[in-house]
Order: C-alpha cells, then structure tokens, then sequence
C-alpha cells in the first residue's frame, strides 16, 4: 500500500517522504561537485563528501522501515541528521580550500539548513511517540 501524501513522514514507501526526495538531489549535487575535484582530492575529501552526503537518504530510509519501533526510528534519523552536519563541514572546507565556489555553497547550504528542519521535525515527531 503507498501513501500518495508527500507531507505524511509515516509513508510506507520511503520514496514519497519529500525529505528523502530533496537529500537525494542534494546528494547527487554532492556527487557531480567531487568530479571536478583534484585528482589528489577524489579518494580524500571528495570521497568523505560522497559518503556523508549518500548516509542522508539511506539513513532516512532506513528509518522508515522501522515506524512501529520508534526509537530504533529516531536512531536512524538522527544519524541523518549527523550526516547532513558533517556533508555542511565538508561544502565548508570545499569552499574554504577553493574546490566550490561561494555560490554553489550558500545553495547547497542553504538547501542542508532546510533538509535539518525537515529532520528534526521529523525527530520531534517520533520522539513524542516515545513520550
């Protein structure tokens, strides 16, 4: 049974949770950035970024696979959550080491700052079921 509701963090299918939807393309971002990093950086930085920025979404849809445990939920989505920090580290230093220029990273910040509302909204959510 899917849930045609994009607002409904409770879906059955992970896919339809907009959340999941925009950390994919910011992850995808995350992606086609780190290819036009220095040959030194793709197995370093661009590699941490890939990997911090691809837990997001798998994380998230890890934890709606466990929507009648609640706090094994709220796990998962707080690793989101500390995912999504470190891949803002990691578009911080890019920036700072001249591998993305300002624009693409307040964008893509910007967009990070939405998607950690979005969880903690999430988290508080399934925190009060726990209560």
């Amino acid at each position: 049974m899917n849930h045609n509701d994009n607002d409904d963090f409770i879906a059955r299918d992970y896919r339809v949770l907009t959340v999941w939807q925009r950390s994919m393309r910011l992850c995808e971002d995350i992606y086609a950035l780190t290819k036009k990093f220095p040959k030194h950086e793709l197995y370093a930085l661009g590699s941490q970024g890939q990997r911090s920025s691809s837990s997001v979404p798998l994380n998230i849809s890890e934890s709606n696979a466990f929507q009648l445990y609640p706090r094994k939920q709220m796990m998962f989505l707080s690793n989101a959550l500390g995912s999504l920090q470190e891949t803002r580290c990691f578009l911080e230093l890019s920036l700072r080491l001249g591998y993305i220029d300002a624009e693409t990273h307040t964008k893509l910040d910007n967009e990070s700052e939405e998607l950690i509302r979005m969880l903690v909204g999430m988290i508080k959510r399934v925190k009060s079921k726990i209560a």
